[in-house]
């Protein structure tokens, strides 16, 4: 299955548009989309400065050697102190699995109810929206950061949003008034949204936004945004809208960037493709990044990833695994040395939840 996806950059920044194949930890009703990361095509368009910007992105595949079956062990780190409440590395893996694996389970029967004719928005339900709110918030919880509020009085706008594309079977931040059944809110909506084409339900275009590898991981940036404000999806059986221009004041994540794979425990989901952090207070994009073998201090080598831009309000830095898989039940040490201030330090290891 091919899909398309736009999300939103800078404030003020430029369009950019791809298209790409998916994969990596599907849904039920789309497993039959995993794909090798070598069948990514990307076309980018970049187009006039505006206040909706965006990258694109794909859903990571979780390559066969990732995945290696391997008994999940439960260490829980001894944090002596030294890790504030709500560090992801002072978790266990039986917590982290426990929520990873509740808080998949989708719980809509159906997504979206057309509605009489092609431009009727139609009825997403409460169920599948509640979905998209809890896997967002998964991963935010994931990565150390605050709740995601939901803003019904956003739900107009994004539901026009999603049919417009729908139904035009393309994606644009900057739709034409021309396009097949336009509306202003639905215009303004797409251009303060991540856009997706192709996915089967809003939860499941959270997986392709959090886990996409390239055009400067801009989707995921918003995801993981430490001041994402209020959103809502918009969403039919083929198209979503979220929005992620209203920032808010989140309080401080008890990390000093905001990582993916996270640290701590994290699922082996999270390991099939690019590693980024980003953060809106330090100069992370101007960091080196050195990854270890914690336990036998080796350096692994990595492949530097482009996550330029001001994507999320955060900047960043991304690479990727080079000639190595990363293992379960391995933990690797990360140190991003910025131009000014102390090193980041974190450790992540990969966990197969069950």
């Amino acid at each position: 299955m091919r899909t398309t996806l736009v999300g939103l950059g800078m404030l003020f920044g430029v369009a950019c548009e791809s298209a790409g194949a998916i994969g990596g930890p599907p849904y039920p009703d789309d497993a039959s989309e995993n794909s090798d990361a070598s069948e990514t095509s990307v076309d980018v368009t970049t187009d006039a400065p505006r206040d909706a910007a965006a990258p694109d992105v794909v859903r990571d595949a979780v390559t066969a050697d990732a995945a290696r079956d391997t008994a999940v062990t439960d260490v829980p780190r001894d944090t002596g102190g030294s890790l504030p409440p709500g560090d992801p590395q002072a978790r266990s893996a039986t917590e982290m699995c426990a929520r990873w694996t509740a808080d998949r389970v989708l719980r809509a029967s159906r997504v979206w109810t057309a509605g009489a004719d092609a431009c009727d928005p139609g009825t997403l339900s409460s169920a599948a929206h509640d979905d998209a709110m809890r896997v967002l918030n998964l991963y935010r919880w994931l990565t150390g950061e605050s709740v995601a509020a939901a803003d019904a009085s956003l739900a107009a706008g994004q539901q026009s949003c999603a049919v417009m594309m729908t139904v035009n079977g393309t994606l644009n931040h900057m739709p034409p008034s021309s396009w097949r059944c336009f509306t202003d809110a639905g215009r303004a909506a797409a251009g303060s949204s991540n856009l997706a084409l192709g996915t089967s339900s809003p939860a499941a275009s959270v997986d392709l936004y959090a886990n996409e590898r390239d055009q400067e991981l801009g989707h995921r940036r918003w995801v993981f945004a430490p001041n994402l404000g209020p959103t809502w999806f918009g969403a039919t059986s083929q198209a979503s809208c979220m929005q992620v221009f209203r920032s808010t004041h989140a309080t401080v994540t008890p990390v000093a960037v905001v990582a993916w794979p996270n640290p701590g425990p994290s699922p082996i989901e999270a390991f099939g493709g690019v590693w980024h952090a980003q953060s809106g207070l330090r100069d992370v994009a101007g960091a080196t990044v050195e990854v270890r073998n914690d336990a036998t201090n080796e350096v692994l080598a990595i492949t530097r990833v482009s996550a330029a831009s001001n994507y999320g309000n955060s900047a960043a830095v991304a690479w990727r695994p080079s000639g190595w898989t990363p293992a379960v039940n391995t933990t690797y040490r990360v140190t991003l040395t910025t131009p000014s201030g102390a090193p980041v330090v974190y450790r992540t290891t990969p966990v197969r939840c069950r």
